[in-house]
């Protein structure tokens, strides 16, 4: 099976680069990184040393409904280029993170969600994949939960 790891959207991330509110109706907070693993979510690469980069609310999903979570993200201030494809992004450098399968209406399927060593992030998210209930899988900070991206079918 093929898998694609997909960004946030390339006209979510210009519409937030250009000013615009958060998924609670804030600007978001302009930082400068300090070149610590500052993670893009719509490069899905670092944001490098003295750049300016966005903290905001972040939600992942097209519904609103209970499982639709909404938590913070960052994001280059910059126009930066979308990221993602078939290969497991390189800001991904966490020792684990937990992936968690959803249905096509956005719903957690439950039992899907584990903590998965970095290295092991296809194999998981390949085995989620091939069950005809999960629609695509979230990545997400093992630690903080942060929605980091989405993993579908290729």
């Amino acid at each position: 099976m093929t898998i694609t790891f997909i960004p946030m959207s390339t006209a979510t991330a210009r519409t937030l680069q250009a000013g615009g509110p958060d998924a609670y109706g804030h600007a978001p907070e302009r930082c400068i990184s300090d070149g610590d693993g500052i993670p893009c979510r719509h490069c899905l690469d670092f944001v490098p040393e003295g750049e300016p980069y966005l903290v905001l609310a972040h939600r992942p999903f097209d519904g609103l409904h209970p499982y639709t979570e909404t938590g913070p993200i960052f994001l280059c201030a910059k126009s930066c280029e979308a990221g993602g494809g078939e290969r497991l992004p390189a800001f991904l450098d966490s020792p684990s993170y937990i992936l968690r399968g959803y249905d096509a209406g956005e719903r957690i399927l439950y039992g899907t969600g584990a903590v998965t060593p970095t290295d092991g992030i296809t194999r998981r998210a390949e085995d989620l994949l091939a069950r005809e209930d999960v629609a695509f899988v979230h990545i997400r900070s093992a630690s903080n939960n942060c929605f980091h991206c989405r993993i579908e079918r290729g």
